[in-house]
């Protein structure tokens, strides 16, 4: 009896290591160097949206942030860019706000934001590039309070979407589902 005691001990404790130890893991790996991307134009925007628009986004996960890279070609101006959540042919509440001016004047330059840490933004009449990283900080909505780990675990499991706003769609000119990039 005592023999049936002490291995089921064992193995329950076994279980709840096992069990801690795939959580753990999982959270490593939500911190990972991961990186994703996303494919940008109005087609994917819902409803889709007619546009010449096209663009690229690219996500590089660190310990406390998120590293992006944002270029668009032939859209609008743009007014912002922020990260969805929402399987593809949905919508959904914002995550994170990437960029949007502070301010009226248009002036991206002079508007930089401060919710996410730019450190570099153009916009010529065609054209529009953007770098810089996504902190705690920076989380709203329902990810509002949360980590960043948990910000790329919604990335990783494909429900989320980048959608870049302008003066002629403010619901969205473009937009793109946020995947895992492959790597090489």
């Amino acid at each position: 009896m005592n023999q049936f005691f002490s291995m089921g001990l064992i193995l329950i404790f076994g279980s709840i290591l096992m069990i801690a130890g795939i959580n753990q893991y999982g959270l490593a790996d939500a911190q990972g160097n991961t990186s994703f991307t996303a494919t940008l134009s109005g087609k994917e925007v819902v409803p889709p949206v007619e546009t010449g628009g096209t663009g690229m986004a690219n996500f590089e996960v660190s310990d406390n942030s998120i590293s992006y890279q944002i270029n668009v070609l032939n859209a609008g101006k743009i007014t912002s860019v922020q990260i969805h959540k929402g399987v593809a042919g949905t919508n959904g509440d914002v995550l994170a706000t990437v960029f949007k001016p502070k301010g009226n004047s248009g002036n991206l330059i002079d508007d930089l934001p401060k919710i996410s840490d730019i450190s570099s933004i153009t916009q010529k009449s065609s054209s529009f590039s953007a770098s810089g990283n996504i902190k705690e900080d920076s989380l709203t909505g329902p990810m509002k309070g949360k980590t960043i780990a948990d910000l790329v675990l919604a990335m990783q499991s494909g429900e989320t979407y980048v959608n870049v706003q302008t003066e002629d769609h403010p619901e969205g000119e473009l937009r793109g589902q946020i995947s895992e990039a492959k790597k090489e």
